[in-house]
């Protein structure tokens, strides 16, 4: 039986990719005897919605007998039911449940493939201490970004700074970053001397700071690296662990993500036939998983995220009894 092993060394950058547009699409890899198709999504959010990308899932189902579903998930998560934020949230990944949660339904097995902060930071300190770095010091300044956001008033560098050590703590991983070296790095590597009046607003100032480009910026290089040298490598080592196991594999990522591995997948399954039209279909309703918890268990930051609309007053009540810290995020929402 042949093997499939991924060549890491093909995976390339998104700003240097080719755009296999529009987004969504889906790849359809044939070879022996099996077929791995490919969901290039637009990932979707309340604010900006993509329905064509649930389309195309069911469109997947409906055509091939699924064995096993991958997606862009960190690998922290289980189950699904740990993503029923996303499930009704306004992440901008939602599209991302999907196809997971059809394959819970249908007792399919799912495989979360992406790693979380903690891998990135450990990867990153392999290639560069400076680079864990950066990516802490930037990640701590867009948990102020998103405070300021959602609560319309700045955080302060105590609270961001404690923030991500706390998301880092669930992660079972101590955040090695110290204060003075986050204060340090602000005012090297993005010029500013950070104070609890700015330290919301810094990335704001830099355009496309998250645009993964490794010849951009300092923020862009970091978010390419870590495509290149964690989040990338794990994804194509879990979709070729399913390949070896499963004849119909269904993976579900944005679609950014499969033009960095496009290269890597060719070289192992040969090119794809790519279909970007999908017949409308009626959304499955991810809230009636009967087995999802009424209070959602998520990270703490992640409790912003949840989608205010009427149907999930109740559940959003239930969870601010829980998490009173979190109540300024809803008033207005629900009165």
């Amino acid at each position: 039986m042949v093997k499939y092993v991924p060549d890491n060394s093909l995976i390339t950058t998104w700003i240097d990719s080719k755009k296999i547009e529009p987004y969504p699409f889906m790849a359809l890899f044939e070879f022996d005897n099996k077929h791995l198709i490919y969901i290039g999504t637009h990932h979707n959010s309340v604010s900006h919605p993509a329905p064509k990308s649930f389309d195309a899932i069911n469109y997947a189902f409906s055509k091939f007998d699924i064995d096993c579903v991958v997606t862009e998930f960190e690998h922290t998560y289980k189950n699904i039911e740990d993503r029923f934020d996303v499930a009704i949230g306004e992440t901008g990944m939602n599209e991302l449940a999907y196809a997971p949660y059809i394959a819970k339904k249908k007792c399919i097995p799912y495989i979360f493939a992406d790693t979380n902060l903690a891998d990135w930071i450990k990867d990153l300190d392999k290639l560069s201490h400076d680079k864990a770095i950066i990516l802490q010091t930037m990640w701590i300044l867009n948990s102020a970004a998103k405070y300021k956001k959602h609560f319309k008033k700045n955080d302060t560098i105590k609270h961001a700074f404690d923030n991500v050590k706390t998301d880092l703590s669930e992660m079972g991983f101590d955040m090695p970053l110290t204060m003075s070296e986050f204060k340090q790095c602000v005012k090297q590597d993005f010029g500013f001397d950070v104070s609890d009046e700015n330290i919301s607003d810094i990335l704001n100032t830099i355009p496309n700071w998250n645009e993964p480009n490794i010849n951009g910026g300092i923020t862009n290089k970091i978010w390419a690296e870590t495509g290149l040298y964690s989040r990338n490598p794990y994804m194509l080592k879990e979709i070729f662990d399913a390949v070896n196991k499963h004849d119909n594999v269904l993976v579900t990522t944005g679609a950014g993500h499969y033009e960095e591995i496009r290269l890597v997948l060719e070289k192992a399954f040969g090119v794809p036939k790519y279909t970007h039209e999908f017949p409308e279909t009626k959304r499955l309703d991810m809230l009636s998983l009967s087995n999802f918890p009424q209070i959602i268990k998520t990270p703490r930051l992640q409790l912003r995220v949840i989608l205010p609309t009427e149907e999930n007053a109740k559940i959003g009540l239930g969870i601010i009894e829980k998490n009173r810290d979190y109540l300024e995020a809803w008033q207005g929402h629900f009165g």
